[in-house]
């Protein structure tokens, strides 16, 4: 055979699969809610989706979602165990790369443990449609390399002054790095006008001192049932209704429309719905 014959014979690599990054350099804003719950919508609409905790020592997608395992994505990047012994099921039909809280492995100097953390995300990612990476708070280096590796960033701030000047902070930095800036995501707003406000606010001063500009993400409302969703470990994704549900299904839309194109692997979740009945009438 050839050296021709055998190049036609070779399978073509898949491109890598498509990283979805959920950032916030305030603490607190929302990032691991909005996080698990997009997650578990690409889920519903047909895609594999895998979902990271990258958040160096304070990782709790486990809390919001009620899940624990052996492994998580510290002792892959110790080397003590390969990704596919990380993964478990999570619900909704996605698949769960927890974080450990308490660990500075991939917080700290040596970008050698994040580096084999990231080659090994990479290489389970393979046998899924879409990523979506939670990060930690602030702008140290185990979020900006995940953000950096990721095709889409969503920057999650509120309204606060202090949340948004942070949320500048980290357009900044990307920048600087030559990386598109996030697409602005605003929690807790009381409604669109207010959204829409923070949303300018951004967008005028990275135009003003970036040269660049804010895509705008969407928003999501102050709705009680998303917080008490996350008291309950119960995502709203999986079992809630309402204005504030129907604001996350907004902003995974265009998110979607932001990535690069997903495979539908199978066949979409219908979402849950609540039959009403209308009483006989009375004889």
């Amino acid at each position: 055979m050839n050296a021709n014959q055998a190049s036609a014979l070779q399978i073509p690599r898949p491109p890598r699969t498509p990283w979805l990054a959920v950032a916030g350099a305030k603490g607190g804003v929302g990032k691991t809610m909005l996080a698990t719950n997009l997650a578990l919508l690409l889920a519903r609409a047909g895609h594999r989706t895998l979902l990271v905790d990258f958040d160096p020592g304070c990782g709790n997608v486990g809390v919001h979602l009620r899940l624990s395992g052996r492994h998580a994505l510290e002792d892959i990047a110790a080397g003590a165990c390969h990704a596919i012994d990380a993964l478990i099921d999570g619900p909704g039909g996605i698949r769960v790369l927890l974080g450990r809280s308490g660990s500075t492995l991939l917080a700290g100097d040596d970008p050698a443990p994040r580096e084999r953390a990231m080659r090994a995300i990479d290489e389970a990612a393979r046998d899924f449609d879409v990523v979506v990476v939670d990060t930690g708070a602030g702008i140290g280096p185990a979020t900006l390399a995940a953000v950096e590796r990721a095709d889409l960033v969503l920057g999650l701030s509120t309204p606060d002054a202090a949340a948004l000047t942070d949320a500048y902070a980290l357009c900044k930095v990307l920048h600087r790095r030559g990386r598109p800036l996030p697409h602005l995501v605003v929690n807790r707003v009381q409604n669109r006008d207010e959204a829409m406000r923070t949303a300018s606010k951004l967008a005028a001063v990275a135009r003003k001192f970036l040269a660049a500009e804010s895509p705008f993400g969407g928003w999501v409302g102050q709705d009680s049932s998303i917080e008490f969703a996350v008291q309950d470990q119960r995502p709203v994704a999986l079992f809630g209704q309402g204005q504030g549900l129907d604001d996350l299904r907004t902003v995974c839309a265009t998110a979607l429309a932001a990535l690069p194109p997903l495979v539908r692997s199978h066949a979409a979740t219908p979402a849950p719905r609540t039959v009403r009945l209308r009483p006989q009438p009375l004889p």
